[in-house]
């Protein structure tokens, strides 16, 4: 008896933390379940900064990242290549988005790279958190064969136009996948904007201050007839610690700071 009652016990809570395609009828119910998973609304909302410290690696190199991010939608890259001392920044504020070239030249991205950066790269909270007060439109697509993780599939779509899918493992309620196209500016011939198939695997999940983060990542890009593949490893997440905005705005001529 004391062992049914245990088994009873633990589908309770396994149905609790995640529903499965009968139960699940809407996208509301997977979304809420999804962030209760990760922590709960309000210890989301309790966070308002976050630095990660992490190494990206691929086949041939490794680098260091900081990556700075605060409320609403702010996100400053920092990668010290192998080898090197001096960092390479890169940013996304309220107005645009830049990044350092050859000669440390500040250039700024084309809008449509800015605007898809800010909803997606810039998302504090991640793209089901308050999706309808974003303006972006999110279907449950269904579920993955058994085979295949039997995964929850939603299919979002921002309010400037991106698609992305995600997919939430059936057990945790957790984004274990994510796939879509990245815009990567117009080609200078053509003018027209160029894309890359992305593909993000999300794993090594720990908890700081209440809250679940992925501390392995995986990540392949495909355009052109040529698949680039990165592990990035999280040494660090720390959150609630002091960041200005002054620091997500591109860098003026004069070695100053041009306003978010």
């Amino acid at each position: 008896m004391r062992m049914r009652s245990a088994c009873a016990a633990a589908v309770l809570t396994l149905a609790a933390l995640c529903p499965d395609s009968l139960s699940a009828q809407t996208v509301e119910d997977v979304v809420k379940r999804h962030i209760d998973a990760r922590g709960g609304y309000e210890k989301l909302k309790a966070i308002q900064t976050i630095r990660y410290t992490r190494t990206v690696a691929t086949p041939f190199t490794s680098v260091k990242m900081i990556v700075l991010k605060k409320r609403p939608n702010l996100i400053r890259w920092e990668q010290t290549p192998k080898g090197q001392t001096e960092a390479v920044a890169r940013a996304i504020n309220v107005t645009g988005a830049w990044d350092t070239a050859a000669g440390g030249k500040v250039v700024p991205r084309a809008e449509p790279m800015a605007t898809e950066g800010r909803e997606i790269d810039g998302d504090f909270d991640g793209l089901l958190v308050d999706w309808k007060e974003k303006g972006h439109t999110v279907t449950l697509e269904g579920t993955e064969p058994a085979s295949a993780g039997g995964f929850f599939r939603l299919k979002v779509t921002t309010k400037g136009g991106a698609t992305r899918y995600l997919y939430l493992d059936p057990k945790t309620c957790l984004e274990v996948r994510q796939t879509g196209r990245a815009a990567l500016g117009p080609d200078p011939r053509t003018k027209e904007m160029r894309y890359n198939d992305v593909a993000f695997t999300f794993s090594d999940f720990k908890d700081v201050e209440g809250v679940k983060f992925p501390f392995a990542i995986d990540e392949e890009r495909t355009g052109g007839g040529i698949t680039q593949s990165f592990a990035t490893f999280t040494e660090k997440i720390e959150v609630n610690v002091p960041v200005e905005d002054a620091v997500f705005a591109a860098p003026a001529p004069s070695g100053g700071a041009q306003r978010p």
